[in-house]
């Protein structure tokens, strides 16, 4: 039996970072009795006023403490702040679905055809309303200071074509129209509409606004659109570009060739064989087969499959199953595209390819100069290749140098993979790779109900639930 002399002989105090909580722990490393008496609520008292701990003390904590210690397990809790409440950030609220601004469970239950209708307005009519942020609430540390919250950020909206503020936080469209958002403000745009095929009768479009095709986009033809483009139909080997999104119906069959690129999202049923470009989501109902597909940020393909091709995103991709039971390869790239990656190896080897050159034409440059330094001069046929020599190496050289500037640009891009997130809440089959940048893993056996992410130099596998 020890005989406590002070508690702090045998106690300290230890505070979090933040001084939001204090820990009691024992002193040194070892194992005794306590008696009832051993320790008081005054020796706390004396620990918490030389720690100047005057705010939230654990009163329960406390008394198990001084009543049986033997039963407390140390480090523990006895005294907590006030946590701070931080401020909400502003939201913009619409009066219609505009499929802009859906949290990710909403975008997992989003009804394909709810996506499909035109979001229209008449002229007066209201669109969005804005919610200011708040303030939040102050909290208190251990030491009984103020912790000041972070005040909430405003979310900021631009008042596009044909839109006016009717008040300080109330949109409202001037026109009749579509409402659009493009380059991050909101638009009333004139819709276009075909309400048939896309044939030789339409021709290929290319409208300052909205349009609407009510059938098929043929392969050959051509759609572009400031605004969004809703296909109500089919889109085979055809070129779709919007500054905002693009919605189709009924899927993308396009035999690799074609493009379909957006300003933001891209929602369709399928993609089969398919190219497709979105400056922010690509949003699937169905599966992805053998196409190409790169998106900003995020992928989702929960309901279905991705098998074959190569897939890029930014931050995210969701898929139900990744490849098949063939065994089909499969590419993911996630952080860094494909076509940068492809765009940096195509770089790389050229400059390979230009310095061989270079080196070869500097030899044959020197073996030139040294029979005119030994015979005197150089027959007529032997000063043509050295001016051909000349000419092709300050042109390679040229070469060379730009080729270098534009592969440094294309390295200064920093992606910060400790980002992304790859979700597979089915089945990974073999032969899947996914990819971070240079690291690559290549997936040989089956897994199940997993998320991919780089942790430092690593690719990491855990489960997904």
């Amino acid at each position: 039996m020890v005989s406590l002399n002070s508690a702090k002989d045998w106690f300290r105090i230890s505070v979090t970072e933040d001084q939001m909580e204090a820990y009691l722990e024992l002193r040194g490393d070892f194992e005794r009795d306590f008696e009832r008496d051993e320790i008081t609520i005054e020796d706390l008292q004396e620990l918490f006023d030389e720690s100047n701990i005057t705010f939230g003390h654990l009163d329960e904590q406390i008394n198990r403490i001084t009543e049986n210690p033997s039963l407390v397990t140390f480090p523990c809790l006895i005294a907590a702040g006030q946590p701070v409440e931080h401020g909400k950030d502003g939201r913009v609220e619409f009066f219609i679905n505009l499929q802009s601004d859906l949290s990710i469970e909403e975008k997992e239950n989003l009804d394909f055809r709810e996506v499909m209708k035109i979001p229209k307005v008449t002229g007066g009519e209201p669109i969005l309303k804005m919610i200011p942020p708040t303030d939040g609430n102050s909290g208190l540390n251990v030491f009984g200071a103020e912790v000041k919250p972070q005040e909430g950020k405003i979310a900021r909206v631009k008042a596009g074509k044909n839109t006016k503020w009717a008040s300080e936080d109330t949109l409202i469209a001037t026109m009749d129209g579509q409402v659009s958002l493009v380059d991050r403000s909101i638009q009333v745009l004139p819709t276009y509409e075909v309400n048939h095929d896309v044939d030789l009768r339409s021709g290929n479009i290319d409208f300052n606004g909205s349009v609407v095709i009510h059938g098929d986009i043929p392969s050959g033809f051509t759609v572009k659109a400031k605004g969004d483009i809703h296909v109500m139909g089919l889109v085979e080997s055809a070129v779709l570009e919007a500054g905002g999104s693009i919605f189709i119906q009924k899927g993308i069959s396009a035999v690799h060739k074609g493009m379909v690129r957006s300003g933001l999202d891209v929602h369709t049923k399928y993609i089969n064989q398919g190219n497709v470009e979105a400056g922010r989501n690509i949003f699937v109902e169905q599966s992805i087969l053998l196409s190409q597909c790169t998106a900003r940020e995020t992928i989702f393909c929960q309901r279905g499959s991705i098998i074959g091709g190569h897939l890029s995103a930014g931050q995210h991709i969701y898929v139900k199953d990744l490849g098949n039971r063939l065994e089909a390869e499969t590419n993911i790239y996630l952080g860094e595209n494909k076509d940068h990656l492809d765009t940096l190896q195509h770089l790389e080897d050229r400059l390979t390819e230009l310095k061989n050159t270079i080196n070869k034409l500097k030899q044959l440059g020197e073996k030139l100069k040294k029979i005119a330094s030994i015979r005197g001069e150089l027959t007529f046929s032997e000063k043509d290749t050295l001016l051909k020599q000349e000419k092709s190496l300050r042109a390679a050289t040229s070469e060379y140098l730009e080729v270098q500037k534009q592969l440094s640009e294309k390295k200064e891009i920093n992606v910060d993979f400790s980002q992304p997130v790859f979700y597979i809440h089915g089945i990974l089959y073999p032969n899947s790779k996914v990819n971070f940048g240079k690291y690559q893993k290549n997936f040989l056996t089956q897994s199940r109900n997993v998320k991919i992410k780089l942790e430092g130099s690593e690719i990491q596998v855990s489960p997904f639930h």
